[in-house]
């Protein structure tokens, strides 16, 4: 089955939205790692500043700093059957007027993948050789569990997701504002 790089589109008109960074006491790499998470504060919702770059598109994603889903991709993917998702509600605020919203969760996706078949993917090895960049991935579908979204071990900011789950969102018009990339078509350039 094929698998798809799930992410947010940020070359849309009216610009994408983009978070000005986090709170001191959330550390953006841990909501990446694929364990079970505490709400991230006891302020709740946890509030978030908008960068001031940001746009006025408001797409199903926003990621960067964190991965935020807006609450109708939340209601999809649950929908669907999705379990491997916590969602904990945030606050945008517009920096400049104060205007706050409030559709989109933080995510924490659960369970990291080891399935990327390194032999028959192509990467470029860092002169350190301490790490490396995709020029192209190949998923190894028995190495996926069955399950329709995961991170990646090797990437774990690269989200993915399976056909059966991207054409549910297609019917659910739940793709606005992401962009799909074949895992193989995928670089990190």
């Amino acid at each position: 089955m094929p698998y798809f790089i799930f992410r947010q589109k940020t070359l849309v008109k009216g610009g994408a939205a983009a978070l000005d960074g986090v709170p001191d006491n959330i550390d953006s790499l841990e909501w990446i790692q694929g364990k079970i998470m505490s709400p991230p504060t006891t302020q709740d919702p946890l509030l978030l500043d908008l960068s001031l770059e940001s746009g006025s598109f408001r797409g199903a994603i926003i990621d960067g700093f964190l991965t935020l889903y807006h609450r109708r991709l939340r209601t999809a993917l649950t929908e669907f059957g999705i379990d491997n998702i916590q969602y904990f509600p945030v606050v945008l605020r517009d920096k400049e007027t104060g205007k706050t919203e409030d559709d989109y969760f933080l995510v924490n996706i659960i369970g990291l993948l080891d399935c990327v078949d390194m032999n028959k993917s192509k990467v470029n090895w860092w002169p350190s050789g301490m790490g490396f960049d995709f020029v192209s991935m190949v998923i190894d579908e028995n190495k996926t569990q069955g399950l329709p979204i995961f991170r990646l071990k090797d990437d774990p900011t690269k989200v993915l997701i399976n056909e059966d789950l991207k054409k549910h969102l297609q019917e659910k018009k739940m793709l606005v504002g992401t962009q799909l990339i074949k895992p193989e078509d995928y670089s990190d350039w």
